[in-house]
């Protein structure tokens, strides 16, 4: 995804307290403004790039099997937590990512795309759903969590129908702590806003929450629309000092990928207290005027550093993080006119790259930058790649993988070379992968390293095959093929061994695409029941946990997996099942 320069802060939430003479109450509301409206102040132009993350707990442990959605397609995470959409068309401007997860609010990551063709890269932390209390939705209550409390007025809270609920109502909560180095991996979106006026702005955050209200039997619930929560929540200490006395109120558009501005929120004491009508992701943000900035990262051999956090630092402290695109470029939204610290970490924490940059006035690329890296906190591959004949390859790639993140390093000259940051406390599974597309061939060869520096001559000799699904569904034939298609292998791991499963997903790339996505308990010879089997198309949804599928043959990485599938799907659009039936040939990767 791109690498977003992000601004933020945040603020925390509090309980009202009874002794403050100042509080705001339901029948006395502070004051507030409308929303904004129109079109927002962003083109909406589609373009083809590729994307690929990561997903983490609080702990920064990997998350598997979320579903995540990006343009037109959707695919789980492995068992790194990693996902990638090879070639999909996204909104160049303000593509969206959305992660999916039981138990979790979602993760949301909007950045602008760096270029045609490039592939993009995001973190996304995800947010567990606790529960702050509950109240009877009847009557009404106050609700206070750890940081905040919030004061619901009798009949406002409806059910899926839009009918007043008659039960126990639970609100969850998550608190976005602004303090939390890891902060722009949590907060949804990429902190560009729509003001009242219909501007597009970047903000600075002095409060961020997540909120969700729930029924009796886990059933979502919303607000009617009309009548105020009214919340009031703690200003961090280190924000205190700088919080503005009123401070606008801004809610997160998932449709958009920005904050939208609606109401505001009064300072008393140490805390923001405000009202809201509808539950979403809330933030308490100043904005700023702003410019683009673009810049690259290349290490000491002149190799891009890609997917790699760029911090950018004010002058009052506040920082974000980007993610460098592929070619090792960010490209995002910076404030206008004042002068920052861009830094660079390794993958443990240390800093390796820090200088001031700016101010600037007008959207500015910002050239490249070269840093220094310790050989112990990178991984550095190296060598020459030639034909099964011995013949420099003149024209191709070699895929990186490394722990489920993909990279590419160019063939040039028969020689290709690549740095990428690691941690020196640990080791990767890589995967080196050279493409002759002069030739159409490749190899795959996979080994365990540590960081460090390694020089790898590979050949490419396989020929490379299409990758193809086919199906039949209500009496329409469908064929995916790559390249024309996004065909992917992954493999999904769980901490029981009997969850563990491989995924087949194939899309088109164009818009708007049919897609299919099958689950496989194993890849063994033989016949087994799809755990997981689903198919969009024409505008309609199907979905089956009953579909045979047989594999004719396998093989390892690099390889292909065989076979053909059949059985019954349910149509969402209507409930009735329909037989589906087709085969495929999908590469292991």
């Amino acid at each position: 995804m791109t690498r977003k320069i992000l601004w933020l802060l945040t603020c925390c939430t509090l309980l009202l307290a009874a002794c403050d003479k100042r509080m705001v109450t339901v029948d006395n509301p502070p004051e507030t403004t409308s929303p904004s409206t129109g079109t927002p102040p962003i083109s909406d132009k589609k373009i083809q790039a590729g994307v690929q993350g990561i997903v983490t707990d609080a702990s920064n442990n990997p998350i598997a099997g979320a579903r995540v959605l990006c343009g037109e397609q959707n695919m789980l995470t492995d068992q790194y937590g990693s996902f990638r959409f090879q070639d999909i068309s996204i909104t160049e401007a303000a593509a969206v990512v959305t992660v999916q997860k039981a138990g979790f609010f979602n993760g949301i990551r909007t950045f602008r795309v760096t270029a045609t063709g490039r592939e993009q890269f995001v973190q996304i932390q995800l947010l567990p759903k606790a529960t702050a209390g509950t109240f009877d939705a009847t009557a009404g209550g106050v609700i206070g969590a750890s940081n905040a409390q919030f004061i619901f007025v009798p009949n406002q809270v409806l059910d899926a129908s839009n009918k007043p609920y008659k039960g126990k109502a639970t609100l969850t909560y998550a608190f976005i702590n602004p303090e939390r180095d890891d902060f722009a991996d949590i907060m949804p979106g990429d902190l560009r806003a729509v003001n009242d006026k219909n501007e597009l702005v970047a903000l600075q955050s002095f409060g961020m929450m997540a909120l969700e209200l729930q029924g009796d039997n886990g059933e979502k619930l919303h607000l009617d629309g009309i009548n105020n929560v009214t919340f009031r929540m703690e200003i961090p200490a280190t924000l205190r000092q700088t919080a503005p006395a009123t401070i606008p109120l801004w809610h997160f558009n998932e449709s958009t990928g920005l904050w939208q501005q609606e109401g505001s929120a009064e300072k008393m004491g140490n805390s923001y207290v405000g009202t809201v009508k509808h539950f979403s992701f809330w933030n308490c943000d100043a904005q700023f005027p702003i410019v683009n900035l673009k810049a690259t990262f290349k290490d000491d051999k002149n190799n891009p550093l890609a997917n790699t956090a760029v911090q950018i630092t004010r002058n009052n402290n506040s920082s974000t993080y980007g993610y460098t695109d592929a070619a090792g470029e960010i490209s995002g939204l910076v404030p206008a006119n004042e002068q920052v610290t861009i830094t660079i970490k390794d993958k443990c924490g240390e800093v390796i790259f820090s200088k001031k940059a700016g101010p600037w006035s007008t959207d500015t690329n910002a050239g490249t930058f070269n840093i220094t890296i310790n050989p112990q906190s990178r991984l550095s591959f190296s060598g020459k790649v030639t034909t099964c004949d011995g013949a420099a390859v003149t024209k191709g790639v070699v895929n990186i993988q490394v722990n489920g993140v993909h990279y590419a390093a160019p063939i040039l000259n028969g020689n290709y070379t690549a740095s990428i940051l690691r941690c020196e406390t640990t080791t990767a599974t890589v995967t080196l992968n050279p493409v002759d597309e002069t030739a159409n061939k490749m190899s795959t060869t996979t080994f365990q390293a540590a960081p460090g520096d390694y020089t790898r001559d590979l050949q490419a000799c396989d020929a490379i095959q299409a990758s193809t699904v086919t199906l039949l569904l209500e009496g329409q034939n469908t064929t995916f093929i790559t390249p024309t298609d996004s065909i992917l292998f992954s493999y999904h791991k769980s901490d029981t061994a009997s969850a563990n499963y491989y995924l087949i997903s194939a899309a088109q790339k164009t818009t708007p695409s049919s897609q299919l996505n099958m689950e496989l308990p194993d890849i063994k010879v033989g016949t087994s029941v799809a755990p997981y089997f689903s198919v969009s198309m024409s505008g309609n949804n199907y979905y089956g946990q009953s579909v045979n599928i047989t594999i004719t043959s396998t093989g390892v990485a690099g390889e292909y997996v065989e076979g053909s599938f059949s059985g019954n799907i349910q149509k969402m659009q209507g409930g009735t099942l329909v037989p589906i039936s087709g085969s495929f040939k999908v590469r292991i990767e």
